[in-house]
This record gives C-alpha cells, sequence and structure tokens, in this order.
C-alpha cells in the first residue's frame, strides 16, 4: 500500500494570486521542495499532545489454517452485488476444533455445505459465521466448507485524509453506466480487513493459503485476479467465465479481482509477463507510466539475493482508488493519478517512486508478511526504502538523499509520535503514517550503515529464506541480523522499533588557535518532547578544511552530555555532524555564515550542500558559477532558484544556453518569463525547435505570446495535427489573447473534456477572455456553454468543478463589462452551490467569500 498521492491545494496561492498559471514548475526527481529544506536548522513541533491509552493489539490467534480458497463468482451490476460460492480447505492448526468461524460482514448466505452434507445449524450475527462441526477435528484432519452467498458491499468508514479512505471492500464503478466518461469497473481493495465484505475468509494478515478465483462476466470485459488465466470459456448468451489460479499461498487481504476495460501491454521478465492494464487509448503511454518494471524486478532481485517468486506481475489502473496503490501478490492496483501520456510529462521515471515501493512488497509484505497490523512497517518501512535503493541504482546516490529529505520531512512533520512497532493504535487504518512507512525507512537506512552493505542484504536473504511464505514480527528481522553479522542489536531495535521518537542533539564547537584543537560538545535534549532521555547513537563528526581535505571521527553517543576533542591542523572551515546524512535526528546547532562555502564546495550530502545555499543570504559569484555547471540537477536547481529570487535575468539566460536537461530548461523558461519577456521569448524559439514535451511546449508558446502573439500563433501552426489537450489549452490561451481567428466552436472541442487539471483553470480563464471581445450572442453562448456540465465531464469531476470556479473568477476580476461580469458572477455562484465536495467547498468559501456574499 501507499498513501494516496494527487495534488495540494495551496488556497492563499490560487486565491490571492490568481494571475499566476497553476501549471507549476514540474519538480523532477531532484529538484522537488529543496530550495526550503535546511535540516541543520530545522525546528519541529514538540510532542506534547495529552497521549491516549488505547488497549494493547495483539496478533490475531490462530486456530485453524487455511489451505486454499475456491470462489465462483459472478455479479448483478444493478445491485452493486457478488454472488458466490466460496469452498474453504481448512485444517486446525494445533489444538482440536469443535467449531469453525469465519469473518463475513453483510452476507445473504443462501446455504452452506461441509462435503455432501447441508448445515443447517451454523448461526450468523452478519459479522461472524459459526459452523459446529459434527465431531471434533485434530490437526491431521481436513475440512472443506462450501459457502454460497451474495453480497452488496457498503462503506461504513470515509476519510478523505486517510492513507486507505474507504473500507468498502468491493467496489462497482459506474455500475448502471450513467456517469460520462467513467467506465464500468469493478475491483477490490482489501487492506486492512475488508476482503471480508465480499467473500468469507480467516481475514488476518497472519493466516495464507492459496487461491482459485472464477468470474463470469459479459465477454466483453476483461477480468484480472491473483495468479495466472489457467482457462477463458466463452458461454452462451454474451457471457465467459475466467478461471485464476495462484499455487503459492498468500494472505487473504492481498486477494484481489477487477473487472473492466483496458488496453493491456504485455513485457517480460525471466520469461514471466509483466502486464500493464492502462485506460483505453493509453497502451502507448503504457511504458512509460510503469517504466523500468522488468529493470526493477531483475534489480531487486540481484540485491537481494532472492528472486521474484511469482508467476506474473500485473499493474493495473482503476478508476475512483480508494488509496494510492495497493499490492495485491501478482496483480498490483493504482489509482489513475498515475496515468499520464509520454508527451505530456517531461522526465521518464515520474512513477518510479510508486512502481518500486509496491513491487518491493512483493518480497516485504506479501511473501514475507506482518503478523499483525502493529508490525505494518515490516511491510511499509521496506517498501519505502525500496524507492531509496531504486533511485540509488537508477539515478545515483545523491538523487536517493533527495528523496531521504522527503521522507525526513514527512516524519518530523507527523505530530503523533509512537514506537514503530505500534501495538497500542486507535484503528488499524491508524498504522499507516509516517512511523511506518517513513521512520520505517530511515530507521533502515541507518541499520544498513551500521552494519555494512554486504552484511545488510545478507541478513535481509536470510531473513527472507528463514520466513518465506510465513508471519513475522520485528524480533524475526533482528535475529536475521544477528545471525549474519554476530552482533547483539537488541540495543537498536529496542530503541528505533519499540521506544518512540528521535535524538535531539544540541552542537556547540570550539577551535582553540593556540593548542589547535576542535572541541565537539554534544547534549541529547529529546527527554523535553518525552522521548527516552538517552539514545546510543554511532555519530560521524567531519572536520572540514578549506582547501578540501578533511578528518572524520566515529564517536558514539551514550551519554546525556559528551565532548570530544581533537588536535588539527588549522582552524577548520566547517565542522558537521553526520556529514554523510545517515541518521535521524535533529541537530541543533549554530553555523557561522563562514562555514557555508566549506559546506558547499566539499561536504558529501547533498542535504548538507542544499542547508547550507538556503541559509547564506548572499553566494558570491564564483560560487554561482560552479553551481551553474554542478553535474548535480538540484544545485543547478537551487542555482536557477537563487537568479530567480535575485531578478537576475542575465545569468539565467547564459544558463540556459548551456543547459542539456530538459526539466531545468522549463523551470529557466518560466523564470526568465516573469524577469525579462523578451529573453524568455528567444529562449523559447530556442526549446520549441528543440523539444516534443508538451508542457514544455504550452510554456513557450505562451511566454512568445506575451511579447508577440502573432510570432506565438505562427509558432503554434506547428502543433495543430497534434491531439495533446496541453497544446489544445495553450492554443485557446493565444486566441483568447489575439480575441480573433477562431469561433467559439474551438472551444467545445472533445479535447476540452480529457484537460489536465494543471491546465484547466487557464483554459476556462481563455473561453472568457475570448468571449469578453465577441457580440453579445457570443458571450450567450459562451455563459450557457460555461454554465453547463460540458467542462465537468473528464476525471476528477470535482476539481475540474473547482477550476472552473478559478477560472471564471479569474476573468470575472479583471471584466470591465458590467454585464458580461453579472453573468459571470452568477456562474461562479451556481456552480459553488453545486460543489458536494465539502473540502472544496470550504477552500472556495475561504478564498472566494466577497465574491459569494455578493
Amino acid at each position: 500500500m501507499i498513501k494516496f498521492k494527487l495534488f495540494t491545494l495551496a488556497v492563499c496561492t490560487v486565491f490571492f494570486i490568481s494571475c499566476a498559471t497553476t501549471k507549476n514548475h514540474p519538480a523532477g526527481p531532484e529538484t522537488a521542495e529543496t530550495s526550503h529544506i535546511d535540516e541543520d536548522t530545522m525546528s519541529f513541533p514538540e510532542d506534547t499532545a495529552q497521549e491516549i491509552a488505547y488497549p494493547y493489539r495483539p496478533a490475531e490467534e490462530r486456530k485453524w489454517d487455511l489451505l486454499n480458497t475456491l470462489l465462483d463468482l459472478s455479479f448483478d451490476w444493478e445491485k452493486s452485488a457478488v454472488m458466490g460460492t466460496a469452498t474453504l480447505t481448512l485444517s486446525p492448526l494445533f489444538y482440536t476444533q469443535s467449531e469453525l468461524k469465519l469473518n463475513a460482514v453483510d452476507f445473504d448466505i443462501k446455504k452452506i455445505s461441509i462435503g455432501d452434507k447441508l448445515i443447517k445449524d451454523y448461526s450468523y450475527d452478519n459479522n461472524i459465521i459459526t459452523i459446529p462441526l459434527a465431531q471434533p477435528m485434530g490437526r491431521r484432519d481436513r475440512l472443506t466448507v462450501s459457502i454460497q452467498y451474495s453480497a452488496s458491499p457498503k462503506a461504513t468508514m470515509h476519510d478523505e485524509s486517510a492513507a486507505i479512505q474507504s473500507d468498502q471492500g468491493l467496489y462497482f464503478i459506474d455500475p448502471l453506466d450513467t456517469i460520462p466518461d467513467v467506465p464500468r469497473q469493478i475491483w477490490s481493495q482489501g487492506e486492512t480487513s475488508y476482503n471480508r465484505k465480499w467473500f468469507p475468509t480467516l481475514d488476518q494478515p497472519n493466516e495464507r493459503g492459496t487461491q482459485e478465483i472464477i468470474m463470469t462476466v459479459a465477454d466483453t470485459f476483461m477480468t484480472l485476479s491473483n495468479g495466472n488465466l489457467i482457462s477463458s470459456t466463452t458461454l452462451p448468451n454474451g457471457m465467459r467465465r475466467d478461471d485464476w489460479k495462484l499455487e503459492l499461498p498468500i494472505a487473504p487481504y492481498l486477494t484481489m479481482i477487477a473487472v473492466g476495460k483496458w488496453d493491456k501491454v504485455t513485457d517480460y521478465w525471466r520469461g514471466r509477463p509483466v502486464d500493464y492494464y492502462v485506460d483505453p487509448g493509453y497502451g502507448k503511454d503504457a511504458r512509460a507510466i510503469f517504466a523500468h518494471t522488468p529493470e526493477m524486478i531483475e534489480f531487486f532481485s540481484d540485491k537481494l539475493g532472492f528472486d521474484y517468486v511469482w508467476p506474473k506481475y500485473a499493474q493495473v489502473i482503476v478508476k475512483n482508488f480508494v488509496s494510492g496503490a495497493m499490492e495485491n501478490t501478482t496483480a498490483t492496483v493504482f489509482g489513475d493519478f498515475i496515468q499520464f501520456h509520454d508527451e505530456d510529462v517531461i522526465k521518464s521515471g515520474t512513477n518510479d517512486y510508486i512502481v518500486s515501493h509496491e513491487l518491493f512488497h512483493h518480497w516485504f509484505g506479501d511473501l514475507v508478511t506482518c503478523e499483525s497490523w502493529a508490525n505494518i512497517t515490516l511491510n511499509e518501512g521496506f517498501a519505502n526504502y525500496a524507492e531509496y535503493l531504486w533511485y540509488e541504482h537508477k539515478y545515483g546516490r545523491e538523487r536517493a538523499d533527495i528523496s531521504r529529505m522527503d521522507e525526513l520531512n514527512g516524519y518530523f512533520g507527523e505530530e503523533n509520535k509512537h514506537p514503530l512497532i505500534y501495538s497500542h493504535y486507535p484503528n488499524e487504518n491508524a498504522v499507516f503514517d509516517a512511523h511506518s512507512y517513513n521512520k520505517g525507512g530511515l530507521v533502515l537506512h541507518m541499520l544498513r550503515d551500521l552494519v555494512g552493505d554486504e552484511a545488510f542484504f545478507a541478513s535481509l536473504r536470510l531473513y527472507l529464506q528463514q520466513h518465506a511464505y510465513n508471519s513475522v514480527e520485528a524480533a524475526d528481522l533482528r535475529q536475521s541480523f544477528e545471525e549474519v553479522t554476530g552482533m547483539d542489536l537488541t540495543w537498536f531495535f529496542d530503541q528505533w522499533f519499540f521506544s518512540k521518537g528521535h535524538p535531539v542533539l544540541d552542537v556547540n564547537q570550539s577551535y582553540d588557535v593556540d593548542s589547535k584543537k576542535v572541541t565537539v560538545e554534544i547534549t541529547q535534549t529529546q527527554e523535553q518532547m518525552g522521548y527516552p532521555s538517552v539514545f546510543r547513537l554511532p555519530v560521524d563528526i567531519g572536520i572540514y578544511y578549506k582547501g578540501g581535505s578533511n578528518d572524520t571521527h566515529k564517536v558514539w553517543l551514550e551519554e546525556k552530555t559528551q565532548s570530544f576533542t581533537w588536535d588539527v591542523k588549522e582552524e577548520p572551515g566547517a565542522v558537521i555532524i553526520d556529514p554523510r546524512d545517515i541518521l535521524l535526528v535533529q541537530v541543533n546547532q549554530d553555523i557561522p555564515e563562514s562555514e557555508n562555502e566549506t559546506r558547499i564546495l566539499y561536504t558529501p550530502s547533498i542535504s548538507r550542500r542544499i542547508s547550507a545555499y538556503t541559509t547564506m543570504t548572499e553566494i558570491s559569484q564564483p560560487i554561482l558559477d560552479k553551481m551553474m555547471v554542478d553535474s548535480s540537477l538540484t544545485v543547478r536547481s537551487i542555482a536557477i532558484q537563487y537568479y530567480t529570487d535575485h531578478s537576475d535575468a542575465d545569468h539565467l539566460y547564459t544558463m540556459s544556453l548551456k543547459e542539456a536537461d530538459v526539466d531545468l530548461q522549463d523551470f529557466i523558461l518560466e523564470s526568465l518569463s516573469s524577469l525579462d519577456k523578451d529573453k524568455a521569448k528567444d529562449y523559447a524559439i530556442k526549446l520549441l525547435d528543440s523539444t516534443d514535451k508538451t508542457p514544455v511546449i504550452y510554456l513557450a508558446l505562451t511566454s512568445i505570446a506575451a511579447v508577440n502573439i502573432d510570432e506565438a500563433l505562427r509558432q503554434a501552426t506547428r502543433y495543430e495535427q497534434r491531439s495533446s489537450p496541453a497544446i489544445y489549452a495553450a492554443r485557446a490561451e493565444l486566441y483568447a489573447k489575439k480575441g480573433s481567428g477562431i469561433s467559439l466552436d474551438f472551444f467545445k472541442d472533445e479535447r476540452a473534456k480529457s484537460l489536465p487539471l494543471d491546465y484547466m483553470e487557464e483554459f476556462i480563464a481563455s473561453v472568457v477572455k475570448y468571449s469578453s471581445t465577441q457580440s453579445q450572442q457570443v458571450k450567450d453562448q459562451a455563459i450557457q456553454l460555461l454554465g453547463s456540465d460540458f467542462y465537468l465531464q473528464g476525471p476528477n469531476r470535482e476539481y475540474r468543478r473547482f477550476y472552473v470556479i478559478l477560472g471564471l473568477v479569474r476573468e470575472y476580476r479583471e471584466e470591465s463589462d458590467n454585464n458580461f461580469k453579472n453573468s459571470i458572477h452568477a456562474l461562479i455562484k451556481k456552480h459553488y452551490a453545486l460543489e458536494t465536495n465539502g473540502y472544496l467547498k470550504d477552500a472556495l468559501k475561504q478564498g472566494l467569500g466577497d465574491i459569494l456574499d455578493n
């Protein structure tokens, strides 16, 4: 599982700087949110909230061993119901059993039988089926029970802020085929304990069994489930029967089904299919959406020394998914927010983070599964760290460290600090937080550094070998590491897995000129935040000299306050705690301005370099010159931001002539457009000769139009035959600025229904701007068009309405024709009244109160 990521609405920026484009600079792998990070001087919220004592949440008791599940399913779209026969094969785990209890929520049970015998004396409370046995059964006995049932799963929880937003289990999307541009689909989402809503099972993470799922569907639909499709049989009346089988055992929450229509594209890894299911029309983009998947499987198999064991790997995109993605074994489900046309993104590997995360679960989570939700970090912490491992392999250590900075900020920003092994959680959904994910991965990074790479991956290999197809707790991971390394790591697991918080280090350093000694004093102050008073911590302290050499000393912090003194050859240029940026710590250290240049030039960690950049009030030109040609995209992006902040269009333009990275080219053009429109126009024309990426083309055309609308329109003719919604939006903006050359019909093109949200606000503003220069008849037609559902027919309907309102507001504030302005005002209020999303409605009210109240 990965937490849902779509986009954030920055209300103040959207409403009060509405003349700025909502198409933000696409933050590439190395440029995302780096200019505001200063890790050496960060302050984080203290954990002062009163703690609530929740009960201890143990692993579920296992009385039966689930051996196999056979589901024979059909579907009633009109009733959003599943009809099925579930045949479960089980055996008592150890102790003799006289009854069987199964999880099944709100089923209509038709009949239950054991073998040929119909069972009539079962009991059912709409949550648990209790089936008495004719005679007690021991652990060598085997039971086969069949349950014929129907179910119409309903959600009892819906929380848009949660990692898993609904507990419905099985979802029918547009079941009656009444929503324009929304396909009919059925898909399941079982984590944590939601599959019990559509088939009876022992729904707990420490259970597992093999399975076979048969689905009867209309022949026009495709199906997908775990394992391999072993048969597909055409039936009378336009129906089909698909049989999916997985002969390796998995936990029940990893069972999935999906029914719908997709473009399917297949790659292979060592002869096994790697399938991509994407929306119709996205087939040509599937390999870009799921880029590097076979390479990732090979990399993780090699790195772990443990090959991918499953018979296939499929990835499917569904509509209205209730989380980010879910690692159902052999068939991962993704929300459609990851879907794009290849030409509409600047860099390849856009989805690497989520693809690598879900894939790694097939070792950590699917093959070896946490025994209880309290131990979920043994699934999610590893999957989060897989993102780091992949970036490190594919793009280099610096790119990986940038992702680590994001993980740190996510963890530090979470107020509810609790142990990684979260045995006292309020509810199952609460375990999916920045501890299980972010902190879990960050702790693994420290463990890797502590034992060394070879031992780290050897320990993981042993862990997988010892616990494959089984459930685990944190002690199992510790014992694997201890067996390989010979170390006693109880202290590490106690403080990082079973205690909450992290060290807070107050650092003071001094240099004695006469004795040429450096003294560093470190005091642990985290106790005031409710954390353990002393952490045991291996810390590198780097003494860096202005010429580039350094002395690095490894010390162990094991007391409240410790002081270290070393002889040095000269006055240090900088004293840096944890220069490689390994530790999960908060460092409070007064850093003299004089140290920043040394930190920028010589510190090995990109985070420490960024910290120095962002704390400097001025950066000398020699340093900037080096930054402009630095091999790191991050460093070059900081130079771009610096020149932008200092309104230095000349250096930006000079930099643009040397920059080859298309993401940074886009960033430079965006910056130039705000500083020097003529330079931006010249650069934009150059870029149009070298790129086919539509975000860059969009920005280039609009930048040219800011100076010469006729030249922009002439350049736009190069793209008239391209179907890209982004270029269509750019042309709309140009025609609106020109006020002629087209009719209102141009704005009624089908491409308007598939505009990415990034372009919606500008496009709607263009419709209004164009219409404002036309006859009253055209204005009336435009008002009718904007008041209809035409622009709401694409994906993310509620967000499309949000951006329709924003586009209307932009031109409302600029409109001089009072009659037309009043019509726009009425449209704004009409769309606001129809908004059903509470969060969006509140955001609109906050930003548009003056308009809505009039």
